[in-house]
């Protein structure tokens, strides 16, 4: 039983540390990234962005 114990323990640990590191990566301003906007054009190019993001927000087209 105590290494079902010992294991928790470990685990929570874990997934405390995990929950600090992403908030403190949220409390550096200078370590924001691009807009997913920004990246997604990046990557994919501008109109297969515009298109992903239209489909994924469900507006139709012609509809604003």
């Amino acid at each position: 039983m105590s290494s079902a114990v010992t294991r928790n323990a470990a685990e929570t640990r874990a997934s405390d540390l995990h929950l600090l590191r992403d908030c403190l990566a949220l409390g550096h301003p200078a370590r924001r990234r691009p807009p997913a906007k920004v990246r997604l054009e990046e990557e994919l190019g501008p109109e297969l962005a515009r298109r992903l993001l239209r489909s994924l927000s469900g507006r139709r087209p012609g509809r604003r």
